[in-house]
């Protein structure tokens, strides 16, 4: 485990990690100075542990919110007030600058953004005050509540996605992925949640039609073009499907391989399962114990693994299920579980409620299970592979 401790660069700074690599951190802080709002991108070299400003922005309307996407040599920025407006702009990792800058309106109120790459864009729009009326008719041809756009940074084409699929998941149900350089896209097309589905499994006999889950494989750049062309189908695999007798929901991605939880309503039995977008190998990684009714499974995606954790008699035990062989008990007063880094190191958080400042901090506690030590540090954590940053 490699551990980043950048808590002197971020003292008393309210900042937002998001890109972590082998070289660098990448964070975006707000704050207000001289009255105004005021963005600021920066870069953290873990080799020097210098901090470089990469560039800021202005926020002349103080309600706009950022959405911001890293890629191997540029960031992409969303800034946003939920209209039927916002401004896109690409920055140069390398010296900040601005590549572009473009307002783009569409119609409907901004719900949700996703950068498929580095020069594309989905949008996703829902019903504003002025476009109620339509954003009615088009759920009941489509079924969908919001309209989705895809905008080309490179041709600076805003496309209107006529595909039912994809404007219906949004952001959270699209996944990506990439394998030996080749980019696919994972679409997430669950029916409802568990509990619900399970409602209609209980009473089936009432049912006729098709209640389905489903996970669906394309190619990014297949799926780009066709969304472009005005296709209102697009080309698909479907890689795990669940009538109303079952469940089939996706936990994460590590390298190649995408993870599903796959459950029979009947039994109870419940499996992990995952396939290799590369190979087309579909595996069954593991079983769950239903019947161990004090046992949580927790799910981390970064990296991806897949523990149970029991709480007994003031102790935690956390067992590695998926991509882990952990095995190790510490005192539950460290706080909730969150993962467990090259089989060994136990991370785990919680909040207390300082009685000086009359404010809430959190708590990031590493256990050390070959030496039964703990260090407490007060901040934030985050994870990527088997570093751990404490900001």
């Amino acid at each position: 485990m490699t551990v980043v401790d950048i808590r002197n660069i971020f003292s008393d700074r309210n900042i937002e990690l998001f890109n972590v690599d082998s070289s660098y951190i990448y964070y975006a802080e707000e704050k207000i100075e001289n009255g105004k709002n005021e963005l600021f991108i920066l870069e953290y070299d873990r080799n020097t542990r210098h901090e470089r400003l990469i560039t800021n922005y202005t926020l002349e309307d103080p309600t706009f919110v950022e959405h911001i996407f890293a890629f191997e040599s540029n960031i992409i920025l969303v800034l946003e007030n939920g209209k039927n407006s916002l401004w896109l702009i690409e920055i140069s990792k390398n010296d900040g600058a601005e590549l572009s800058r473009r307002k783009i309106v569409c119609t409907g109120a901004f719900r949700s953004c996703l950068a498929l790459d580095s020069a594309n864009v989905l949008i996703f729009m829902g019903p504003d005050e002025a476009n109620a009326e339509m954003f009615e008719q088009y759920r009941n041809i489509t079924g969908c509540e919001c309209l989705c756009y895809l905008y080309d940074m490179e041709t600076n084409v805003k496309h209107f996605i006529k595909n039912p699929l994809i404007a219906k998941l949004g952001t959270g149900n699209i996944k990506l992925i990439e394998a030996h350089g080749v980019k696919y896209a994972i679409l997430l097309d669950p029916f409802a949640d568990e509990q619900i589905k399970k409602g209609y499994y209980d009473e089936q006999r009432w049912i006729n039609v098709d209640i389905r889950d489903n996970i669906w494989l394309c190619s990014l750049g297949e799926l780009e073009a066709e969304l472009k062309a005005g296709s209102e189908t697009i080309t698909k695999k479907c890689i795990a499907s669940a009538d109303i007798k079952a469940l089939a929901r996706y936990m994460g991605i590590d390298g190649e391989k995408m993870f599903f939880r796959a459950k029979e309503f009947r039994t109870g039995l419940e499996k992990i399962c995952s396939y290799n977008v590369f190979t087309n190998a579909l595996e069954i990684e593991a079983e769950l114990d239903a019947s161990s009714g004090n046992v949580i499974y927790i799910v981390e995606e970064k990296p991806f693994a897949v523990f149970s954790v029991q709480e007994q008699d003031g102790s935690t035990k956390a067992a590695g299920i998926v991509s882990s062989s952990a095995d190790i008990t510490y005192p539950s007063s460290l706080g909730s579980f969150v993962t467990c880094i090259d089989n060994r190191y136990v991370i785990t958080r919680k909040t207390i409620f300082n009685d000086e400042t009359a404010q809430s901090v959190s708590i990031c506690s590493i256990y050390d299970s070959e030496t039964s030590m703990h260090e407490n540090y007060e901040c934030s954590c985050y994870i990527s592979g088997s570093t751990l940053v404490l900001y």
